[in-house]
């Protein structure tokens, strides 16, 4: 008896603090659609608190968090909107999004974030949501190793539709297909091949390597330039032998890569290669966001982050030399500072021009 009301305690602390973080930043996510101009629509008020309840989840979980206030937080209202701005359910099987915790060093201290991902059907949702002119994405096809397949052909304006058969020969996905109809009722095959997934897994060894010292030092904070430079020449050596592999299946062979490749890749290699060629399929087509899905998306761009990152890790890093006042000019006579002063009024005028914002 006195265990179950225990736990009745326990559940309802858990239930009130996650509804006082939801309705939080739910709170201030809508202040900011409503600044945009946006509707704050039902759904997307449902993927705010699907997300608020994964991450409270992934924080109660973590054996190195007591709770929300253990984290840094200064980026958790982003987090949440960017789940609402482009409609990504935490909850939706397969999955569209995830999170992660991650280490970042504030200061002289290291702290844990939540880092927000898009996966599994997130891309197809996009496509479905925000896709320009698509009426409905059907389900994709998984063109496997020994199937025939027949790409569409071109006659002007015409696409005649592929063709594929299924022969059952091997699990190897080869190609991925999404026929997506189009509100004009066409139907275009948006496609992405095997050997395309190496950019996505080149990308994610660059990201596990991003804090690796190799050894040189024990904070890459504190690297030397002397060692940074040699830190940079083994990543540099890590990706070189990558870009050396034919194909996607030799990088994940790769042993000097192994160590930077996640579990995800290397236990179930086939699932996350499928995934990924969806994931290429549909990030090309158009989509027409509205502001707030269109500033998500620019956050969550690789590209973008990559840039970002090197931003950070490269600030501060120019010294500044101190500049020397130079001694005054001579000063003229009056009589010649006369005859000069509509110059002088001219040369004024200029710099102030010169120092105006616009």
């Amino acid at each position: 008896m006195a265990e179950t009301k225990k736990n009745e305690v326990i559940k309802k602390e858990f239930t009130t603090a996650l509804s006082q973080w939801s309705n939080e930043i739910t709170g201030l996510i809508a202040r900011d659609y409503e600044v945009c101009g946006v509707k704050f629509d039902d759904y997307s008020k449902q993927c705010a608190l699907e997300a608020m309840t994964a991450i409270f989840n992934l924080v109660k979980n973590s054996p190195k968090l007591k709770d929300m206030n253990s984290l840094d937080t200064s980026n958790l209202r982003g987090i949440v909107e960017r789940c609402a701005s482009l409609k990504l359910n935490a909850n939706a099987y397969p999955r569209e999004c995830y999170f992660q915790l991650r280490n970042v060093k504030v200061g002289d201290s290291w702290q844990q974030i939540v880092e927000m991902g898009i996966e599994g059907a997130g891309y197809d949702s996009l496509l479905a949501n925000y896709g320009k002119d698509v009426d409905r994405v059907y389900p994709y096809w998984v063109v496997k190793e020994g199937d025939t397949y027949i790409p569409p052909k071109h006659r002007g304006l015409e696409v005649t539709p592929p063709e594929w058969e299924e022969k059952g020969l091997s699990e190897r996905a080869v190609k991925v297909v999404y026929p997506v109809k189009l509100t004009d009722g066409t139907v275009t095959y948006l496609t992405a091949e095997r050997e395309g997934v190496r950019v996505n897994l080149l990308a994610h060894v660059k990201q596990n390597m991003m804090n690796e010292t190799f050894g040189i030092c024990a904070d890459r904070y504190k690297a030397t330039e002397k060692q940074q430079v040699e830190i940079k020449e083994k990543k540099e050596e890590v990706l070189n032998a990558l870009r050396e592999c034919e194909t996607v299946d030799d990088m994940l062979k790769c042993e000097i890569a192994r160590k930077f490749i996640s579990g995800a890749w290397l236990d179930t290699p086939e699932s996350m290669i499928q995934r990924k060629m969806c994931n290429n399929a549909t990030r090309k087509f158009p989509k027409n966001y509205d502001p707030m899905a269109r500033q998500a998306q620019l956050e969550m761009d690789e590209v973008y982050q990559e840039v970002q990152e090197e931003i950070e890790a490269n600030a501060n890093q120019i010294s500044f030399e101190s500049i020397e006042e130079k001694p005054a000019p001579p000063t003229m006579p009056k009589a010649q500072a006369k005859e000069k002063e509509p110059v002088k009024v001219e040369e004024e005028q200029e710099a102030e021009e010169q120092k105006a914002p616009f």
